[in-house]
């Protein structure tokens, strides 16, 4: 078994990908550029907007048709009119907000949930199947999530939905899209931009050939021994790449700042770690964690132990404000927090081996929040 020589051929091989990928100018994409990969309201959006029949793309009920079309068997109601439908996203009802309805002029209606990242909510299909009800002539609800799970139990046990993918569905549905819209050269090429955004989120943006040459490569038994090994071993990797690279400058900006670093653990898409202050009483403490998917970073407390009182919290999102911190939430374990962009294997390469840039980044955040708690007396 020799992983040295398996990874120098998979490496090779990745190589010419990226590198059509470079002489096509196939890794350019504004969608990813402008941050839309986990805003499932992003996401519901742009799909809405190409089913729409009345949507800026000029091409009528064409692209709904095909979507409907590509569902084949798997679409359940009748006679759907797709020139009088109509889209609405966000539809707000007392059974909850549906992410796109699509209704056509015979009392027949499409509901989709869309879940990039996001966890089911309460019996949140069971309550839009009570919804849905009120379409007596005929109502399908489709589950669209990245990779065709099934909604938890408690969501939609015993109800009649449809799971479909980005992966497949979605793809393969927005690829004859593109031959559709040939004749519509900006809205093609959106679409195509669109659908390279999407191979990228469901790890599909290799080249197929490429992808049969690493087949090819893994399928001898002893390389498929080593790839056993190095997939046991791949995430104890950013462990060390962390330990590495990252936390003995987080080490010294925390000496500098009267913290304590605490470094729990990392993965392709993260760093986890926190730095307490002896002052601090262990009440609350700044923490860098990922949750649901997402990085998110801010002032975080055990509610069961100590809770910020409302009015400082108060204070610490207007102080926050004046530092030009306006994007953020709370909860009762996190008085202030703020999503940032997920890490990926480039942002590993660029920003943490080769650079300083994702250091900087944190410093930035963790300096204005000292600033903040400082300032009131925290």
């Amino acid at each position: 078994m020799n992983i040295e020589n398996l990874l120098n051929q998979v490496t090779i091989i990745n190589k010419k990908n990226t590198e059509i990928l470079d002489a096509t100018g196939g890794r350019f994409n504004m969608f990813q550029i402008c941050g839309v990969n986990h805003y499932e309201n992003t996401h519901s959006a742009i799909i809405s907007e190409f089913l729409n029949p009345i949507g800026t793309h000029g091409l009528k009920s064409n692209l709904l048709k095909c979507f409907i079309e590509s569902l084949g068997d798997f679409f359940s109601i009748k006679n759907f009119n797709f020139e009088s439908a109509r889209i609405r996203t966000e539809h707000s009802t007392r059974h909850g907000r549906i992410d796109i309805l699509i209704e056509d002029n015979q009392r027949n209606a499409i509901i989709i949930e869309n879940k990039i990242y996001a966890k089911d909510q309460p019996e949140q299909l069971k309550r839009y199947d009570k919804y849905a009800q009120m379409y007596r002539n005929g109502y399908q609800i489709m589950y669209l999530t990245l990779f065709g799970d099934q909604a938890s139990l408690q969501s939609g046990e015993g109800i009649s939905y449809l799971s479909i993918s980005y992966k497949d569905h979605i793809i393969n549905w927005l690829e004859e899209c593109v031959a559709i819209s040939s004749r519509y050269p900006i809205v093609r090429e959106t679409i195509v931009q669109y659908i390279n955004h999407l191979k990228q989120l469901t790890q599909q943006d290799m080249n197929m050939k490429n992808k049969t040459e690493i087949t090819e490569v893994l399928s001898k038994i002893e390389n498929l021994r080593a790839a056993k090994v190095i997939s046991q071993n791949y995430s104890a990797t950013f462990d060390y790449l962390s330990e590495k690279y990252f936390n003995p400058k987080m080490e010294e900006l925390a000496r500098q700042q009267g913290l304590e670093y605490h470094f729990e653990n990392s993965g392709e898409s993260f760093i986890n770690f926190y730095f307490t202050k002896l002052s601090w009483q262990g009440k609350y403490w700044i923490g860098f964690t990922f949750e649901n998917n997402r990085c998110f970073y801010g002032i975080c407390n055990n509610p069961n132990v100590y809770r910020i009182p409302d009015e400082t919290i108060k204070i610490i999102h207007q102080e926050l404000e004046t530092l030009n911190v306006s994007s953020y939430k709370e909860s009762n374990w996190w008085p202030f927090y703020s999503y940032y962009t997920n890490l990926t294997l480039d942002m590993w390469e660029n920003d943490i081996i080769k650079d300083n840039y994702f250091f900087d980044d944190c410093k930035e955040k963790i300096t204005q929040l000292l600033i903040v708690l400082e300032k009131i007396g925290l």
